[in-house]
């Protein structure tokens, strides 16, 4: 059997009003190819669904019994193509993201915000992570998007895009030496007891460094831990020092803390936004992945 839904919308429209001519103008149809419409439909179901009368059609017995039917299909139909038209037009919808702590807790509320003004149907769920974890949520499904600093990808699984380069900044206490300084060298920070923000930090900027540089740092104090408030508290409290990206810059502030520019060499990282590779974006993910690259070309953001 091969029924059409515009065969189906015009037996509702004629059961609905009674009449040929009142449904073909619902429809927007001559009265004709609305006649021709239900004749095929009762052909291909092989019944009559409805009596004619001279002033008045009727729906058989066969029709009454499939009227209620054609209403819930094409109810159905209609609710399925206005929330697939909702989430077209990032109407309603779920976003999940996921973001290393600090981000989460720096760059993204403000994102998300952003977002929510633009599209306050969207439900927006941030899951914050360590950052060596940042994919795992992608690559398992629970997230549609990952936000963080640059990490080896397997391009097969997952598709990377920069959003912007930024800066490693000192962070130290107000009234430590180089609180004062406009810039400080990576070479000087030997004598003191450096807090390594996260797992893999020595590693990643060891091979920047000249040669005196990456002796002293060899040799320098090192504590690492998970996340950078962790670090921050630490730096707050005396027990050493600590950089930080631009971004960080709020959190950094309700810390009392200073931020001086590092050099010798400038130390830059990635910021990138992943997607499964070869799968598609929802709209609310094309969506906000816009807004971030907005966001990432406003000034001051990266250093």
């Amino acid at each position: 059997m091969n029924l059409t839904l515009r065969q189906l919308r015009a037996f509702a429209a004629v059961a609905e009003t009674g009449s040929f001519t009142a449904a073909a103008a619902t429809l927007h149809l001559t009265q004709s190819a609305l006649s021709v419409l239900v004749r095929e439909l009762e052909r291909e179901m092989g019944v009559q669904l409805f009596d004619r009368h001279t002033r008045r059609v009727l729906l058989s017995e066969a029709g009454r019994e499939f009227q209620p039917s054609v209403q819930r299909l094409l109810a159905d139909l209609a609710g399925a193509v206005a929330g697939v038209t909702d989430l077209r037009d990032k109407k309603k919808g779920v976003l999940r993201l996921a973001a290393p702590q600090l981000m989460a807790c720096t760059l993204m509320p403000r994102v998300i915000a952003a977002y929510r003004e633009l599209h306050p149907d969207v439900d927006v769920r941030l899951a914050d992570t360590l950052p060596e974890h940042l994919l795992d949520g992608l690559l398992s499904g629970e997230v549609e998007l990952a936000v963080g600093q640059d990490v080896a990808v397997d391009a097969a699984l997952v598709e990377r895009r920069t959003l912007f380069r930024d800066r490693h900044w000192l962070i130290c206490p107000p009234g430590h030496a180089f609180a004062r300084r406009r810039q400080v060298r990576w070479s000087e920070l030997g004598p003191y007891v450096f807090i390594a923000p996260t797992r893999d930090f020595r590693q990643r900027v060891l091979p920047e460094l000249a040669a005196d540089a990456r002796e002293l740092m060899l040799r320098a104090t090192t504590q690492e831990v998970s996340y950078m408030t962790t670090a921050l508290g630490m730096v707050a409290a005396g027990l050493g020092l600590t950089v930080c990206p631009t971004y960080s810059a709020s959190l950094v502030r309700a810390h009392g803390l200073q931020m001086v520019r590092l050099d010798q060499p400038d130390f830059h990282r990635e910021v990138c936004v992943y997607g499964a590779a070869k799968r598609s974006l929802s709209p609310a993910a094309a969506s906000f992945v816009e807004l971030l690259q907005q966001v990432a070309r406003e000034p001051g953001l990266a250093g």
